[in-house]
């Protein structure tokens, strides 16, 4: 309901002082108001529509959540304050205390991960379930979650597979962004970049050169080793 009011009208500070401070500067205060709208009598139409002219006014109010706060602290049970009737700050009341008295359940990542991913073959594992998902007020996209459970801490940067299987969340096919630097240059790492059909970094595409040099030397000492017993029979 604060929010709400926060977008309704310019607001006052909350700390002024003295206590009663905030009065001084409602609206329902102003000679041009009669103070009889803010207490409706009964629930009927006439006493409904007073109330809501009340409200019209609290929702201009730059107090209006001081004046709330301060009518639920201090348990008024009579009025319009802060722009709710008695009734309304009950059912505020009330569900104040259901939330307090509810008791908190807490989940481990485990078993959030166990319950939501499936095994698909050849060591691959996918996310069962929609995503992100939230575990004890933390969100996570299932890549995340994944490492949070194996490495026992927070990756660094976006977590990526790296198994070829796009939507892979096995822990050994995941790596995050130190993992991934720390691959570069590696055999791992040029495969990770050819089977996400990636451009090379640095280090990979050096690593690719030096390799297809590798297999052009081979090729030129298998046709020389091929050469040589016919040059040998012609001499």
């Amino acid at each position: 309901m604060t929010s709400l009011f926060n977008l309704l009208g310019p607001q006052a500070p909350d700390n002024l002082s003295p206590a009663d401070a905030w009065q001084n500067h409602a609206l329902c205060g102003d000679d041009a108001y009669d103070p009889e709208m803010w207490f409706p009598v009964g629930e009927g139409t006439a006493a409904q529509q007073q109330a809501d002219d009340a409200k019209a006014v609290c929702y201009r109010c730059p107090v209006v959540d001081v004046c709330l706060r301060w009518a639920l602290d201090s348990r008024q049970d009579a009025g319009v304050w802060g722009g709710l009737t008695e009734r309304e700050r009950r059912r505020l009341h009330r569900r104040k205390a259901r939330i307090a008295s509810a008791p908190r359940t807490t989940r481990s990542l485990a078993d959030v991960l166990a319950e939501r991913s499936i095994s698909v073959g050849d060591g691959h594992t996918e996310w069962a379930a929609s995503s992100p998902v939230t575990v004890n007020r933390g969100c996570y996209t299932p890549a995340q979650l994944a490492w949070h459970v194996a490495h026992g801490e927070a990756p660094d940067g976006e977590v990526r597979s790296t198994c070829g299987h796009a939507q892979c969340i096995t822990a050994s096919h995941l790596l995050d962004r130190a993992g991934r630097a720390a691959q570069h240059g590696t055999h791992a790492a040029l495969n990770a970049h050819r089977n996400r059909g990636e451009d090379l970094c640095d280090a990979c595409q050096v690593l690719q050169d030096r390799l297809a040099a590798n297999r052009s030397e081979r090729d030129r000492a298998r046709r020389a080793a091929r050469r040589a017993p016919a040059e040998r029979s012609a001499a």
